[in-house]
């Protein structure tokens, strides 16, 4: 259906913000967040790699730059570092060439390290290239709103969202999405619905990450019935769910030992031509086995076969603890 996230410019984005984050104040900017994480995070041997490689550096400003940060980069997206020292050494390599390296390959080390988990190092090298003028761009500052969400500081990430509309950047739907994974993270459900519910209204259309967020997180707090509710709506209203939104609502009907509606649920997606997958049938195995429907277990599994699904090693577990029973 083209783009899943059409994104217009709000009429009072301050409001918008200021209603999930009530302390926030129109003053704020980047340099005024309280940033919570001291620059001496980084470790003893990372500030002796500095003094090493910025002499080589000094020595050959320009000489094989490209290459390192080909090298960089390579290393961001294979996710191969060593560990978090060697990503320390290559962003205080990058800090020290002249010229500076492009946000965007600050931007794909932050990532890197933030995907290490990493959370609150990454709020301190931001801070830091922030000290030293290197100004952050949108995907910059949605890293750092999802750093922020890691650490339980949902209120700063709402203040980084204000920043964002200071600099004159369009949150796109990444960006939106990381809160309200972060607002889900804290447990409130209802606020991350009420979110999604408001950006609707001020021109952002979720898309299937968004909504899958909140599919995820109201089945997790056994609210299966309104991960239902929200799925009639997602047909209606926005797309075709996939195999993923019927696996995480079958797999929660079975928990709630729900299992004929969990089969109904099936036939249902089948009827839409969505086919099951194995974590579709491993889920139903399961709850049907849990409940000594061996038979109807059976046919789901010659289904399966039939289908050139293999079962994997869940699968077989389950159905061998269910014949040792």
């Amino acid at each position: 259906m083209g783009t899943l996230l059409r994104a217009s410019k709000l009429a009072n984005p301050l409001l918008f913000i200021s209603k999930y984050n009530p302390s926030f104040s129109i003053a704020i900017t980047l340099k005024t967040l309280p940033f919570l994480f001291p620059i001496h995070a980084l470790s003893s041997s990372s500030s002796y790699c500095i003094s090493t490689l910025t002499i080589t550096s000094r020595k050959n400003p320009n000489q094989n730059q490209n290459q390192f940060l080909k090298s960089v980069r390579d290393e961001c997206k294979a996710g191969s570092f060593r560990n978090v020292d060697h990503a320390l050494d290559l962003f205080d390599t990058m800090l020290h060439m002249l010229p500076l390296p492009s946000i965007l390959d600050f931007t794909l080390l932050l990532n890197a390290i933030a995907r290490m988990k990493h959370y609150s190092l990454v709020i301190t090298l931001i801070k830091q290239m922030e000290s030293l003028g290197i100004s952050p761009d949108l995907y910059t500052l949605t890293i750092l709103i999802n750093c922020f969400c890691h650490v339980n500081r949902v209120d700063f990430g709402f203040s980084v969202l204000a920043t964002i509309f200071k600099l004159g950047f369009q949150p796109n739907h990444i960006t939106l999405t990381t809160l309200v994974k972060g607002v889900c993270l804290q447990g409130n459900i209802a606020g991350a619905v009420s979110l999604v519910e408001d950006m609707e209204k001020n021109g952002y259309k979720p898309d299937a990450i968004t909504c899958g967020t909140i599919l995820n997180a109201l089945c997790k707090i056994g609210k299966t019935d309104m991960a239902i509710g929200l799925l009639r709506k997602i047909e209606k209203m926005y797309f075709e769910p996939n195999v993923v939104f019927y696996n995480t609502i079958i797999d929660s009907l079975c928990k709630d030992r729900l299992v004929t509606e969990a089969l109904n649920l099936l036939s249902e997606m089948q009827g839409k031509g969505i086919q099951p997958d194995l974590i579709t049938y491993t889920c139903l195995i399961q709850g049907l086995c849990n409940f000594g429907r061996w038979r109807e277990a059976t046919t789901l599994l010659n289904e399966m076969t039939q289908r050139k699904i293999m079962p994997n090693v869940q699968t077989f577990s389950i159905l061998a603890d269910t014949l040792c029973k």
